[in-house]
């Protein structure tokens, strides 16, 4: 999640009037009303659709966790404001208890299943939120693996999750859909796939996908027959929509997008600079507690004003 400059809006007019009796009990909101103030607030264009969850538990005491959705046509983005626990006051930016890790509620969103290397013990853990067919995701795939096993092979722990922007990228989700089939008939063939499928991005067409597909399948002596019917019926179809989802929640705009240790990288960046970033996390602050667990494709929301 993006630090941003700290806001705290006043929203007695917006919401609910009665306090609550404790931090357990999450206010209620008038969600008519506070779509309208975060409408103008925000800044948000006429055709954005705006979708208000009710407030859950946070862990940040006295603000509960407020999911807003956001669409414009075939764009979706999820945004984490917070509320406080009296409903009267309204939070757009970080939260950051000094007694607990900065990223901490983002780590409470944060999905460790998926296609996985490294030691689940390893001191970081670096999710990936990736599209097959966005060119910066090849870049940093190949940054990431000519790097993390060799330099970090017990430091590190790599979990890759699909974030095929469908409307931007003709194939990248049934790429999606046809690493796990592959991954279901032999874990470890998944990353063999993640490496093909970057490395012949630029041969790949949604008319040839198919037949490159199960070329790589039967060069890995796999079953062509289940992983063709896999790929017919769409039947990791859902493992991609609940990967989707997680990075909705993650407030994800981007491919690549990965996150060390719950610290958000944004884009294909350099080596020196994923370095640098695992190197800060490898050495955090002892008295700061650690976690318990170039832009492409980006994903934006029209304002009426640029931010």
């Amino acid at each position: 999640m993006r630090t941003k400059t700290f806001r705290l809006w006043a929203l007695a007019v917006i919401l609910a009037s009665g306090a609550c009796a404790a931090d357990k009990i999450a206010p209620k909101i008038d969600k008519q009303k506070l779509e309208a103030y975060m409408r103008y607030a925000e800044g948000y264009a006429a055709q954005v659709s705006i979708s208000i969850d009710d407030p859950t538990a946070s862990s940040f005491k006295g603000y509960f966790r407020l999911l807003v959705h956001l669409s414009n046509g075939p764009h979706k983005v999820d945004r984490v404001y917070y509320v406080t626990a009296d409903g009267q006051q309204f939070v757009n930016g970080n939260i950051w208890p000094l007694n607990e890790n900065p990223f901490a509620d983002t780590l409470e969103h944060m999905p460790t299943d998926g296609p996985s290397f490294g030691p689940e013990t390893a001191k970081i853990t670096m999710v990936i939120f990736s599209d097959f067919e966005c060119p910066y995701c090849r870049e940093f795939a190949k940054t990431m693996r000519d790097n993390i096993p060799q330099k970090y092979p017990d430091a590190i722990r790599v979990i890759f999750k699909d974030f095929p922007i469908a409307s931007m990228h003709k194939w990248a989700e049934a790429a999606a859909e046809a690493s796990h089939c592959v991954q279901n008939q032999k874990p470890e063939a998944f990353w063999t796939f993640h490496d093909w499928i970057f490395e012949h991005q630029q041969e790949v067409n949604e008319g040839n996908l198919r037949e490159k597909i199960l070329g790589f399948v039967k060069d890995q002596n796999l079953d062509a027959a289940k992983a063709s019917s896999c790929m017919d019926t769409h039947a990791t179809a859902e493992e991609i929509n609940r990967s989707l989802e997680a990075g909705r929640q993650l407030q994800i705009q981007q491919t690549p997008t990965i996150f060390l240790n719950g610290r958000t990288i944004g884009g294909a960046v350099p080596w020196d600079t994923l370095n640098a970033v695992i190197q800060l996390e490898l050495n955090r602050p002892k008295d700061i507690p650690g976690p318990t667990a170039a832009k492409c494709c980006e994903v934006t929301i029209p304002t009426v004003v640029s931010k």
